[in-house]
């Protein structure tokens, strides 16, 4: 019974340090991406859509590299969602659509700030 309290501190210290190691990682990477999108956003705006059209292919490679860790970390559902929302956002920036492409980037810069604060270990998460 003795050795038994120290391994379930133990445990229970191992599984916050990996959740706020894995909270630090999605956060860090989230806003990377947001950063990408900020730059897209302008491009969008200010028509440049060939600038545009390069750094979402460049987004988009980040996001094939990034996806695969965050699959380890939150549901699949939401990862889902980005690539959804990612393609549509490649789509319409192909098409020209200004205003298809700035709600679909929302829709992205949301999903991407979204996620962090899911998997923050706060008590409302825990329960």
């Amino acid at each position: 019974m003795k050795h038994v309290v120290p391994l379930i501190v133990m445990i229970i210290i191992l599984i916050i340090f990996v959740d706020i190691a894995s909270y630090k990682y999605l956060y860090t990477s989230s806003n990377s991406m947001e950063e990408k999108l900020h730059v897209i956003e302008k491009d969008i705006k200010n028509g440049n859509w060939k600038s545009a059209e390069t750094y979402v292919n460049d987004l988009e490679k980040t996001w094939d590299k990034v996806s695969s860790k965050w699959a380890i970390l939150i549901e699949h559902r939401e990862i889902d969602d980005i690539d959804m929302s990612l393609s549509k956002l490649k789509s319409f920036i192909d098409s020209k659509n200004k205003d298809l492409s700035l709600a679909e980037l929302k829709t992205l810069k949301e999903l991407y700030n979204h996620i962090p604060s899911n998997e923050k270990l706060t008590l409302e998460n825990i329960l």
